[in-house]
Parts: structure tokens; sequence; C-alpha cells
């Protein structure tokens, strides 16, 4: 089967795939963000930004001697920060909470214990794009695999 070929008034021929990517070149970046609202349609309100989607930063930092994982850059996404502390701490059954920002820094949930690798999916599932979502852990600090019992035996 052949595509189909257009003719342009400047007498050039252009392939169905050639002017998808001609008219798609000249349209300026962009991303969409869709935000829990209570109200809207379906409970979420979706709109378009200009520009790439911000980055979300996940990493692994010691504050007071004690191992945490930051995540900063929600706003961007609507995400309720307090919302999301909750939900991930009942499910990595650790501490979370929102870090306020002062002047010079935002705000930023933060989970204890490394779970840098745990955190990035739940973001998944919350609606950040996975190429949006930037891990840095520390050297030497990552998330600890999940812990098998010994003394069970599978059948």
């Amino acid at each position: 089967m052949t595509r189909p070929v257009f003719q342009v008034q400047s007498g050039q021929s252009y392939s169905l795939d050639g002017l998808a990517d001609d008219v798609l070149r000249t349209l300026p970046l962009c991303h969409r963000v869709t935000a829990p609202q209570g109200g809207a349609a379906g409970g979420f309100r979706r709109y378009v930004r200009p520009g790439k989607p911000p980055v979300v930063q996940v990493r692994t930092d010691t504050r007071r001697g004690h191992h945490v994982t930051l995540i900063h850059g929600l706003e961007a996404y609507g995400i309720d920060m307090q919302a999301l502390a909750a939900e991930l701490q009942k499910a990595l059954a650790s501490a979370a909470t929102v870090e306020q920002a002062s002047p010079t820094q935002v705000a930023a949930v933060m989970v204890q214990g490394f779970w840098d690798v745990a955190v990035a999916e739940w973001l998944g599932k919350a609606g950040v794009p996975a190429e949006s979502i930037l891990q840095q852990a520390k050297k030497g600090q990552q998330q600890k695999k999940a812990k098998q019992a010994s003394n069970i035996v599978k059948a």
C-alpha cells in the first residue's frame, strides 16, 4: 500500500508523514497538566501549559542524622502535597511530612528513609510523566530491597 502524496502550490510533493512532520515542527512546545479539583468533570481539571514539562526532583539526603527522601517541584503539577504525604506514609509505612517553604526554598515532601524508587513510582501514578522525574541519590545511598522472611517455606 502506498502513502498518499500531496502537491503544494509551489509544485513540491509531500508524503502524509512528511507533511505531518513539517506541521508539528512549527508548533510550539507545550505540555498537558491534569490536577485534581473538586467540582470539575470527573474531579480533575485539565489544561495545557507552554514549554517543556517541569522537572520533579526526588533526592536522598540526611537531616539531623536521619536518612530522608525529598520531593521538590510538585506545585507545577497541582498535586496536593499534604494528601501525597499521607498516601506515601500509608504505602511505605514511614513518616512523611510537608517541609514548609522558606523565602529561598520551595516546599517539599519529606519521607523518612531511602524511598527514591518507590516515590518515583507513586509520582507516576499521581500523573507526573516518567521523563520529568529526576532521581538523585547520594553516593552509596539507595533504596533497600524488600526483605523476605526466611522462616516461610514456599510450596
